[in-house]
Parts: structure tokens; C-alpha cells; sequence
């Protein structure tokens, strides 16, 4: 399977820091982002609808995109973040996962064998 990764440089409430943008087309539906004591895996679809739309997300997950700039805000009961990254960098990380696994074969790209051997007779098609 392809692999995609991507160093991005992004402000948090800590100040700044160079994460690791990572997207593996046998988990199409996520790009994670390993950030200095923690991952966070982010819906693409996400990530696209607020490059193309503005906003997306709603409860714990946000994402605001503003001129130059996208800000992804998390919030739990431990606790909330936020982290702000540059659109340009965001946009080109999602348009390479596109080019991965296209928008809408996210399915066809996961393996199933592990659920088939839980669900014996089912299709997973």
C-alpha cells in the first residue's frame, strides 16, 4: 500500500512545531498528525470540506479555514487545542491523498480479510 508523509510547520498554543503529516491508503479515510506527545488522526474528508467550504466538523472536532490559514480545534472532557497550519500546506497534503485513494473508493482500498474472518459468509463488497 502507498504511504504518504508530510512535514508540516503549524502554531500551537505552545508555540511552533514541525509535525508529521502521515496518510497510509490502507487507513483512507484518516491523515494523522504526530505532534510533540500526542497523534491525532483527522478525517480527510474533514480537512477537504473546510479547505473547500470554510468549516467543517461539529462536538469535538472543528476546523476553520481563514485566508491563509486553517485552524483545527479539539476539545474532550481531559481537556481542549488547538493547532493552526497553513492552507497551502494543508491543501497540497489532501490533494496528494486524493491522488492516492480517490474520493469515493475509500472502500476499495481497505482490507477486509480480518472482518471476513470474524464474519465468515458475509460480504464485505
Amino acid at each position: 500500500m502507498t504511504t504518504i508523509e508530510f512535514t508540516v510547520h503549524v502554531l500551537v498554543e505552545t508555540g511552533q512545531a514541525a509535525v508529521n503529516g502521515r496518510y497510509d491508503a490502507a487507513e483512507p479515510y484518516a491523515i494523522s498528525f504526530g505532534f510533540p506527545g500526542a497523534d491525532w488522526a483527522i478525517s480527510r474528508d474533514m480537512l477537504a470540506e473546510a479547505l473547500r467550504d470554510g468549516q467543517a466538523g461539529i462536538g469535538d472536532v472543528r476546523v476553520t479555514a481563514r485566508g491563509d490559514l486553517i485552524t483545527v480545534g479539539l476539545s474532550s472532557p481531559d481537556g481542549c487545542g488547538w493547532v493552526v497550519f497553513r492552507r497551502d500546506d494543508l491543501a497540497e497534503l489532501v490533494s496528494r491523498t486524493f491522488d492516492t485513494v480517490r474520493p469515493g473508493t475509500e472502500g476499495d482500498a481497505l482490507d477486509w480479510s480480518a472482518a471476513a474472518e470474524v464474519f465468515p459468509g458475509v460480504s464485505f463488497r
